[in-house]
């Protein structure tokens, strides 16, 4: 009984976790579809590509997700207070239904992880070629977009740019978005910034990487033991479901 009782109240902390955590899925989710600077860079990410998701679906996901991490975190914490097989059921189901979606986002990543390391940098290069100085539309605005927020240019580095058409016609000139300071209005090689985009972009991804590996790490944990305490007290729960 004394076990029971144990874990009922643990079973209740983790599940106050478990809230603030579809919190910061529900958060996360709204600043991904509302942060301006975040859109073009997805948008640019997600040229000419399968598997790189749009901002709007990252975004609705993370909501969705969080959304459903709230509603089992309060069927857990009504089924321990209750101690009602029932809800306790769903929840044991739900918290079964959020680690496979977990395990299938996980193995989304690593696929995403093999196109991103060796089509994606390639892909967007190619794209670099066909640049337009003059006219220009969504890639180049998301492409000077994302330029200026890292101060980076190209892809790999501004020589990218030496085979568009564009670069040869205004005289080796490149776009205004790859430089700090203009000399007389222009961007030249010599004033650009040194770094690609790619190789800033992948330096940040991997740093947050490793945060979310190890955030993902522990909330599967924290899951797996809620899911233990959760068939321990509904296992021991011997009164039938009233609802009044």
């Amino acid at each position: 009984m004394a076990c029971c009782l144990c874990a009922k109240y643990i079973l209740l902390f983790f599940n106050l976790l478990i809230w603030l955590t579809g919190g910061a899925f529900l958060s996360c989710g709204i600043l991904v579809l509302y942060k301006r600077d975040l859109h073009e860079l997805f948008a640019l990410l997600s040229y000419d590509s399968q598997l790189v998701p749009s901002f709007h679906n990252v975004g609705y996901v993370l909501i969705g997700v969080g959304a459903l991490v709230f509603i089992v975190g309060l069927l857990g914490c009504c089924g321990s207070v209750r101690e009602s097989r029932l809800l306790l059921g769903l929840y044991v189901f739900f918290i079964i239904l959020v680690m496979g979606g977990e395990l299938a986002v996980a193995m989304y990543t690593v696929v995403l992880g093999d196109e991103w390391d060796r089509s994606l940098p390639n892909t967007l290069k190619s794209r670099l070629s066909t640049y337009n100085y003059t006219v220009p539309q969504r890639f180049e605005y998301d492409l000077d977009t994302v330029q200026k927020q890292f101060s980076c240019c190209g892809i790999h580095g501004s020589s990218d740019f030496h085979d568009n058409t564009d670069y040869k016609i205004y005289g080796n000139r490149l776009p205004s978005s790859c430089c700090n300071i203009l000399s007389n209005g222009i961007c030249t090689e010599s004033d650009s910034y040194r770094l690609g985009c790619f190789q800033i972009i992948n330096d940040n991804i991997q740093l947050y990487s490793k945060l979310i590996v190890t955030v993902g790490v522990g909330i599967a944990l924290l899951e797996l033991t809620a899911l233990i305490m959760a068939v321990c007290v509904c296992r021991n729960t011997t009164e039938e479901d009233e609802f009044y």
